[in-house]
């Protein structure tokens, strides 16, 4: 678990898309990673968790999720 953990922080950290089961708020909530953030995609229908990611990763990264001149941005 601390594998996943670490690498869904990392993902969320470097703007990456995430998605899972509708259950996964604790999961995320370890990990740092809020789950109603921006490209953070929780259902309980797996195609539509597949089809909105796929989607969110035409864009590459989800660069709405910190703000301009945040701290994110400013250690990026």
């Amino acid at each position: 678990m601390c594998r996943l953990i670490q690498m869904l922080s990392e993902a969320y950290r470097h703007a990456k898309p995430l998605g899972g089961p509708a259950d996964s708020t604790r999961t995320l909530d370890a990990a740092g990673c809020p789950p109603d953030a921006p490209g953070v995609v929780l259902a309980e229908d797996p195609q539509a968790v597949l089809d909105d990611i796929a989607e969110l990763l035409t864009r590459h990264r989800v660069w709405n999720r910190f703000p301009p001149g945040g701290t994110a941005a400013r250690h990026a």
